[in-house]
């Protein structure tokens, strides 16, 4: 669990039940949850004083991952929840030894440019991450397809 004392933000893993909450934040902000509980031990929450404001979620598939379903409640954006989720879910990619993190967004490419995300043609997506529901069925053809390459050492 990670704690933020000045801010009172904890980030920890999801667990099972934790699924609805996040299962409704993610409907409410029209985002898939399909195939949410076969991904359950990827997910991070963000709690401040034990509520529930943001989640993010790993796909890791060898040297490449997948960032889905980052989404924090209307009444925290603005505030570092999501940079605070991106940053922890690095983190983990990281420590797996991911070397590029891959992801699809119909809404919010400005944001993760900002994050150091670049888009990046569905052509130049590598078959793993391309086979992934998310990629497959779950997201629009209209997403915008985004990597960034690990902060990792090589």
């Amino acid at each position: 669990m990670e704690e933020s004392s000045k801010t009172g933000l904890v980030i920890s893993p999801a667990g099972i039940s934790d699924l609805e909450s996040v299962s409704q934040l993610l409907s409410r902000n029209n985002l898939p949850v399909a195939d949410l509980g076969a991904h359950l031990d990827s997910i991070l929450l963000a709690k401040y004083e034990g509520t529930l404001t943001g989640v993010v979620a790993l796909e890791h598939h060898g040297e490449e991952a997948l960032l889905r379903s980052l989404c924090v409640q209307e009444a925290h954006r603005c505030t570092g929840v999501g940079v605070a989720l991106v940053s922890a879910i690095e983190a983990a990619a990281v420590a797996l030894g991911v070397r590029e993190l891959y992801l699809l967004t119909v809404s919010a490419a400005e944001y993760f440019d900002r994050l150091g995300f670049t888009p990046v043609s569905r052509a130049q997506i590598p078959e793993a991450i391309r086979q992934t529901e998310q990629f497959r069925t779950l997201c629009p053809a209209s997403a915008i397809c985004m990597r960034k390459r690990s902060r990792r050492a090589y």
